[in-house]
């Protein structure tokens, strides 16, 4: 068993808030949890998951990838899970806060349950306190174009990402001077036209990219990099958005981390064997073919429903030397040839067989490739992606290909690097190195994480004060609101507990990104803050000249999920009623199911 699941066990048989054996789920949550709360911040403590068994141990530094790696038993493992996967794969980023919210949530939870709260109003008064924090952050929000206009003092980038936003300056320069270099139309029936200006990014993208980059500034850096790129691609050098779709990662482990950069193209690591190929095929515009699915004979698309009552007679009983298998490559191979394909390129995986005979007819087989490099393709050559081989014909073929080795590692790890382009593609490739080949992973997830909390930030138009900055604004809310008079007083107690959950949740980021040596340095600290407030002073936003914001999206939605999965964990254990003894009318008013 994996020690980090033995110690979630523990910390779950250990969990004393509430009576023993009563609301497991929620003690559960609480403890799976806990074990993330190094992840939270910018200076993330890193994990070693072994597998005892097979001998494996795998770093990681991201609460999604803790969640891959170690054994979920229970229902409420499986919904956590689920839930950062879901979140996770929409914005890769958050999942610290959610995990984190979860659980601190969770003990709000158990504690008002050991105070007799009931559970309808413990879910009344935490959904009203969410509203309250979503409300504080649609009040606080910042727009970009004020957060790219910012002097950024304190918080110094690295010197790469400092020299991006030096070149991304020196480039602005040179579009303002050539605009105030052009003649003043005073009476024209162009006059009413807005001028250039008026776009958000011109070059403040590099600004905005330090603001969201939480203390990754070489992947950033890369993230820069590929939007310069496509910018440069699209002839449009004033249009800095990036473009999510039309980016892709290439491994490599090995080079140092100085060695990574963002190349036009898709590049991808190939076997010495298929880098025969590709040399015998550079240097010539090549025909292309998308296979959307698993290339190989066994493969059914999804959906895919087998004819009820049909008996294949040639399974049974062989009729011939030659296999089902081995007839499906040839007819594959004469369908390649015919048509005079000389890529093809598969979202799954293309068969062994298939993949050893293909070498021989210079035909190049690139498996697992990302829909949207498919799709890309598809647009600019003209390709019609297929899910048979079969199924191919000339108007499903694409044109204008070239395919070139970048570099050749084939001494380190019998790899090579090979690009595929086209001459109008807008693919990039962001090709992603380390020396140490445990931290390839890491790196990779970073760069996601950039990309997309910069993308989002573009898409939003406005970003969050981050370093606990707008949660203690959520603290002074919740604290403000509790002094209300309210129609149930158990409301007050539980806006109280949630406050605490936010005290608890900025002073571990205090004391993640090193700002302070203790967790009760960190709570005196927002003590004397809420006490400032309460003295007429508004809440220090230091965050503003250290440079960091968050995402307003992303953060809202994991503060949503957290809550969504508390409540169902909650509403769960309340109705299976998990070991209640007998003579408890605790719950006599449910109906048992």
């Amino acid at each position: 068993m994996d020690p980090l699941c033995k110690q979630c066990g523990s910390a779950m048989s250990g969990s004393a808030t509430v009576a023993q054996r009563r609301h497991i789920g929620l003690q559960q949550l609480e403890a799976i949890a806990a074990t993330t709360r190094g992840f939270l911040g910018p200076n993330k403590r890193p994990k070693f998951i072994q597998d005892e068994d097979a001998g494996d141990a795998v770093l990681v530094s991201s609460c999604s990838r803790l969640l891959e790696h170690i054994e979920l038993d229970g229902s409420v493992g499986q919904l956590l899970q689920e839930m950062v996967q879901a979140q996770q794969k929409v914005f890769h980023s958050g999942t610290g806060a959610l995990m984190f919210l979860a659980g601190a949530w969770s003990r709000v939870a158990l504690e008002c349950l050991n105070r007799g709260i009931t559970v309808l109003d413990i879910k009344t008064a935490m959904r009203k306190g969410l509203e309250l924090c979503l409300e504080v952050c649609k009040q606080s929000a910042v727009s970009v174009e004020d957060v790219s206009c910012q002097k950024l003092k304190e918080r110094k980038p690295t010197p790469a990402l400092k020299s991006e936003i030096q070149d991304s300056e020196m480039q602005n320069m040179d579009v303002k001077l050539s605009q105030n270099l052009r003649l003043t139309l005073k009476h024209s029936r162009h006059f009413n036209l807005q001028t250039e200006n008026t776009q958000t990014a011109l070059n403040d993208v590099s600004r905005i990219a330090q603001a969201v980059s939480h203390g990754c500034d070489s992947s950033m850096r890369l993230v820069l990099k590929a939007c310069k790129l496509q910018s440069k691609i699209a002839e449009d050098a004033q249009n800095r958005s990036l473009d999510i779709q039309k980016l892709v990662t290439c491994l490599i482990p090995g080079p140092s981390e100085e060695k990574s950069c963002v190349l036009h193209g898709f590049v991808t690591l190939l076997s010495v064997e298929q880098a025969s190929v590709v040399w015998r095929l550079q240097g010539q515009a090549l025909n292309i073919a998308l296979v959307n699915g698993d290339l190989c004979e066994k493969y059914l698309h999804v959906g895919f429903n087998r004819p009820a009552n049909v008996v294949h007679i040639t399974d049974r009983a062989n009729m011939s030397s030659v296999s089902l298998e081995e007839r499906w490559i040839e007819d594959a191979l004469r369908k390649l040839h015919e048509l005079g394909i000389d890529v093809v390129l598969v979202s799954g995986r293309a068969g062994v067989k298939l993949k050893d005979q293909v070498l021989g007819a210079n035909v190049l087989v690139v498996e697992g490739v990302k829909s949207s490099v498919l799709s890309d393709f598809s647009t600019r050559t003209g390709a019609v992606a297929v899910s048979y081989v079969t199924q191919i014909d000339e108007n499903c073929v694409g044109r204008g290909v070239t395919v070139s080795t970048w570099r050749d590692f084939s001494g380190k790890n019998d790899l090579v690097a090979v690009s595929i382009v086209t001459a109008s593609t807008s693919l990039v490739t962001a090709v992603i190195s380390s020396s140490v080949s445990a931290k390839v992973q890491s790196l990779e997830d970073q760069f996601w994480s950039c990309a997309h909390r910069l993308h989002q930030a573009l898409t939003d138009g406005k970003l969050l004060h981050g370093a606990g900055t707008t949660e203690l604004l959520c603290i002074q809310q919740l604290h403000q609101s509790k002094q209300t008079e309210m129609e149930n007083p158990q409301e007050s107690v539980v806006l109280e507990l949630m406050a605490e959950a936010w005290m608890d949740y900025v002073s571990t980021l205090m004391l993640n990104s090193g700002s302070v040596a203790s967790k009760a340095e960190a709570w005196t600290a927002i003590a004397h803050q809420m006490r400032l407030y309460k003295d007429g002073e508004a809440i220090s936003r230091d965050a503003d000249e250290a440079g960091v914001y968050d995402n307003v999206t992303v953060k809202s939605e994991a503060w949503r999920r957290a809550l969504d999965l508390v409540f169902l964990v909650l509403q769960s254990d309340t109705e299976i009623i998990t070991g209640v003894s007998e003579g408890e009318n605790v719950y006599s008013e449910l109906m048992y199911l």
